[in-house]
């Protein structure tokens, strides 16, 4: 679950469930450390995020303004 609490600005807080390894935390928190870094030293680095997935940067106004909601088999 994650949710952005309105009384502190830009505050995310992150709970994971209580199954979730340690192992598998700590590395979301480097992630989290890497980006913020990168953030801080290369900004726009940030706005062509992601380039590595499958899909890229979703046009969620576009998405609203064009739905097309039908299943459709491969």
């Amino acid at each position: 679950t994650n949710y952005f609490p309105l009384i502190v600005p830009e505050a995310f807080m992150i709970e994971p469930t209580e199954t979730e390894a340690k192992e598998t935390l700590d590395a979301f928190c480097d992630a989290l450390i890497e980006i913020c870094e990168l953030a801080k030293t290369d900004p726009d680095a940030l706005h062509a995020a992601p380039t590595k997935a499958i899909v890229g940067r979703l046009d969620e106004a576009a998405a609203v303004k064009n739905l097309d909601v039908r299943y459709q088999p491969a």
